[in-house]
């Protein structure tokens, strides 16, 4: 009697052969992800790199690095604008029209607003579309210093920056505004023209990094954040009401023993928080970062501080070019050092040990 072949498998067997290919699934899932995130990584070091490249181009030809606020439009004239650093790139990052708006003096908020691809990173994608946001920030120095009289920055913003703190200051510290009201948004209104000296002290510049300074190489100039928000003031109001601080457009560095110790504040470390900021406008940014009684704990998302959805670091840009992913272990004293243009002529301390209260504690 002939015997029948088998032409089915058994459960068993089905069983075995779905195991073994959830098993390769599982080993492949997190390959394709890590794959993923390596891409969108970077991307995101390209973006930097282009904005490094268009400080360097401009650079060229004004012979100083702008400032994280600036004056655009007509010296003596009642047409002019502040402009965060991101502006001033405009012609060097292929938005013409835009700058156009902006160097008019005559900026409004409904034409010169609108999203750039390149500021936005893809592991840190907008919540709404369309809207003007950047995931960069600059070099902006300690974040005590933006200070004087021992008042924090919140309270009594200085005439006066140490340039060796870090690249990019508050340019708009001049009294070159002419007595006749400028146009809607309202100059005189705001509260940032304050002084009319020093102007030339809040100027950085190649020729000081590389002839004073650390070197362009070794010294940080633009960095990733998760607490930015959008590349310029996106409203009235806070246009017109807001004081110009650091963390706005910035990223600022802290003396260490505020990073580390018994009291240590976590959420101005490297990669601190990663929560989503709790603030839409500039105007809930300040009133976060002004907030007293948090505790190391407390997830909350503190602006000016490097942060990113990068595994492990956070992309950061040289002044020289060169793009990197920096470890969010990386030491607090290091760490200031990079960002201080001239750390022997700064006021971080020749030591990871001295001490200097967080600006929290007035």
């Amino acid at each position: 009697m002939r015997q029948s072949s088998r032409k089915a498998f058994t459960l068993v067997e089905l069983l075995v052969v779905i195991a073994i290919i959830g098993t390769l699934v599982g080993l492949l899932l997190p390959a394709v992800q890590a794959a993923r995130e390596a891409a969108r990584r970077n991307t995101c070091a390209a973006n930097m790199t282009q904005l490094s490249k268009a400080v360097q181009i401009r650079e060229t030809s004004t012979k100083d690095i702008p400032g994280y606020i600036n004056t655009l439009g007509i010296t003596g004239t009642n047409q002019l604008v502040r402009a965060p650093w991101i502006v001033t790139l405009f012609p060097q990052l292929e938005q013409a029209q835009l700058y156009e708006k902006w160097s008019s003096g005559t900026m409004n908020f409904d034409q010169s607003f609108a999203p750039i691809e390149i500021l936005v990173c893809p592991s840190n994608p907008p919540a709404t579309q369309g809207e003007p946001v950047t995931a960069y920030v600059a070099n902006t120095g300690w974040r005590n210093k933006a200070a004087e009289n021992g008042l924090p920055p919140k309270n009594n913003p200085p005439t006066f920056e140490n340039p060796a703190n870090g690249v990019f200051f508050d340019r708009t510290r001049v009294a070159d505004l002419p007595n006749s009201p400028p146009p809607n948004p309202n100059w005189v209104s705001t509260q940032d023209a304050r002084d009319t000296t020093g102007a030339a002290k809040n100027v950085m510049s190649f020729a000081y990094l590389q002839g004073k300074g650390d070197g362009t190489t070794k010294t940080l100039m633009v960095s990733e954040s998760l607490g930015a928000l959008f590349w310029g003031y996106r409203t009235q109001d806070d246009y017109t009401n807001v004081r110009d601080q650091p963390y706005h457009f910035g990223f600022m560095w802290e003396r260490p023993t505020v990073l580390t110790g018994t009291n240590a504040d976590l959420k101005l470390r490297v990669n601190g928080p990663k929560d989503p900021p709790t603030y839409s406008t500039f105007t809930d940014m300040d009133a976060v970062y002004n907030q007293t009684g948090l505790n190391a704990t407390d997830l909350v998302q503190r602006p000016g501080i490097p942060s990113s959805n990068h595994p492990g670091g956070v992309n950061v840009g040289f002044v020289g070019g060169q793009v990197q992913l920096l470890s969010d272990q990386i030491e607090p004293f290091v760490y200031a050092q990079l960002m201080t243009s001239n750390h022997k002529q700064s006021d971080l301390a020749t030591d990871a040990t001295a001490t200097e209260p967080s600006d929290d504690a007035f």
